[in-house]
């Protein structure tokens, strides 16, 4: 059993919102892949044992990020793959990045080890620590 002190997060200036669940993967009328987490888990994320991928997303004011990078910190023993989840769209001048995500599972397959995991944002220069858990 797990037992997190739930302490407030302060998120860098630009992200509006940091969320975490089951990665759902489209592709939209042109083709271009898609994600999104349907259903994020409630505060603080608590995946289920036995998972064997789980996936973040960190929202983006547009116009307002400039350099953005999320890793995940997790329990050792592991060799983490990721399948980047991140989304663009169009603003006036061009492009803007408004989604930071991405799902993250083992090579070998096998669920996520168990334990306290962190998501660690860096957004202009700023940095936060988001922690969540594998039962």
């Amino acid at each position: 059993m797990f037992v997190f002190l739930l302490l407030a997060v302060t998120l860098p200036p630009g992200v509006t919102a940091v969320s975490f669940g089951r990665g759902e993967r489209f592709k939209d009328a042109a083709g271009k892949e898609m994600c999104s987490i349907v259903q994020p888990l409630p505060e603080p994320a608590a995946f289920e044992r036995g998972v064997t991928e789980i996936s973040y997303g960190v929202a983006l004011t547009p116009h307002v990020v400039k350099s953005a990078s999320a890793r995940v910190i997790a329990p050792g023993g592991q060799d983490l793959r990721v399948a980047s989840c991140n989304i663009f769209t169009p603003v006036k001048g061009g492009f803007s990045q408004t989604q930071l995500g991405s799902t993250i599972s083992r090579a070998d397959k096998r669920p996520l080890v168990p334990g306290a995991y962190r998501l660690r944002i860096t957004i202009d220069g700023h940095t936060a620590e988001i922690p969540f858990s594998v039962k």
